[in-house]
């Protein structure tokens, strides 16, 4: 008589069914167990793998997030001063000498550029602010953002 278990015939002299079937419910052999515990761990080691890469990635996202704050309130104070004040003097395409910021244990260089519409000084009616903020990251080094923003005189200016 023959019975089948785990997709192997067997071979077997006693003609009792009951035995062949309680065979079949029997278990799994130790070799299965053993191929199910090695399929189980290599997906284990991808899930760690993948969690190891989410948080690296996510405090490059902070920094990010940070170097834009920096920049953004620069843009804004350079946007509250006088029209003629002395910080918003072009540049002539020249960034300023960097400022150390530092903000969460992150050391930020930031840098701004003035641009104007006209080279007359009495002409002009759209200064251009661009700020730039760098940055190092343990896994990327000379990481960068830069915004730009736009001021236009004001009739009373």
């Amino acid at each position: 008589m023959e019975c089948v278990f785990g997709g192997v015939v067997f071979m077997t002299a006693v003609e009792n069914p009951s035995r062949c079937a309680a065979r079949r419910r029997g278990g799994m052999s130790l070799v299965e167990i053993m191929v199910a515990m090695v399929v189980l761990s290599f997906g284990l080691l991808g899930v760690a793998a993948l969690q190891v890469r989410a948080i690296t990635e996510g405090s490059g996202g902070q920094h990010l997030s940070n170097a834009s704050a920096v920049a953004r309130n620069r843009i804004e104070e350079l946007s509250r001063v006088a029209w003629d004040a002395t910080a918003l003097n072009n540049s002539a395409g020249a960034w300023s000498a960097a400022t150390n910021i530092t903000a969460q244990d992150q050391t930020y260089a930031r840098s701004e550029r003035i641009s104007w519409d006209n080279a007359s000084v009495a002409d002009v009616t759209i200064k251009t602010i661009e700020v730039r903020v760098n940055w190092d990251d343990t896994k990327r080094q000379n990481r960068q953002v830069l915004l730009t923003g736009a001021r236009l005189r004001e009739v009373d200016e």
